[in-house]
């Protein structure tokens, strides 16, 4: 199945972006976009204003996921909860934007941002867990996190309707990070070997950061797969 189609949906939905980009008064507003509820991310919005979708591009992805959270947010009443978990996010979103990634979602209380470049990826992992760790709140210690970095081909695409879309990133590479992310300590960064390997041709002092973990890690979903992950401990 070709990745580009003539009657693909989200053609429809990046001259939308491109020409609310390039208008100098809000555009007209059709019928059909006046209920649509589209979630556009900043670089894939950039996709979607410049191709049609979906495409294949090579992402680096970052998750970012507080640890133990049942005993750091759950056991709190709603509105403290609410507030640890906005703290959090809003570290975890100014150092993504900060390093030129974006937040692909939000869920519950983790996130998945993205990169295109593997080094920036990195580099924003170190700052989240440096500025967590710097953080107090009032009603807890300092927030740990656990993060998972990986890098490969993604498809990019639009997914749902008319009434409600929103965009897919969709790849065996953010599967295996979501995987890794349950396998290091809080406050650790895990990264697959290729992820690693890229550091030590872009950024080989930061490269020397990252240890060897486990050289044949199994993990749920990849039976035929034994993994070798780094982290930073």
């Amino acid at each position: 199945m070709p990745l580009k189609t003539e009657q693909d949906p989200a053609a429809t939905l990046g001259a939308e972006v491109a020409a609310t980009n390039g208008a100098s008064e809000p555009p007209a507003v059709s019928q059909v976009a006046a209920h649509a509820h589209t979630f556009l991310p900043g670089l894939v919005g950039n996709y979607l204003a410049q191709q049609e979708l979906p495409l294949r591009k090579e992402l680096t992805v970052l998750f970012v996921d507080i640890a133990d959270s049942t005993a750091t947010v759950v056991h709190q009443p709603p509105e403290v909860a609410l507030a640890l978990v906005q703290s959090f996010m809003e570290v975890v979103t100014n150092i993504a934007l900060a390093h030129c990634g974006d937040v692909k979602d939000y869920e519950g209380d983790g996130a998945l941002l993205y990169f295109e470049s593997v080094t920036e990826a990195a580099q924003a992992a170190l700052a989240i867990r440096d500025a967590l760790a710097r953080m107090q709140t009032a009603h807890s210690d300092p927030l740990q996190a656990r993060l998972s970095l990986n890098v490969g081909s993604v498809v990019i695409g639009v997914i749902g309707t008319t009434l409600r879309r929103s965009v897919a990133l969709i790849g065996p590479s953010i599967n295996l990070a979501a995987r890794l992310l349950k396998q290091v300590p809080p406050g650790g960064i895990i990264a697959t070997e290729t992820v690693v390997e890229r550091l030590r041709q872009e950024a080989p002092d930061l490269a020397q950061q990252f240890h060897l973990w486990n050289a044949h890690l199994e993990l749920k979903g990849f039976h035929n797969e034994l993994v070798t992950a780094f982290h930073v401990p």
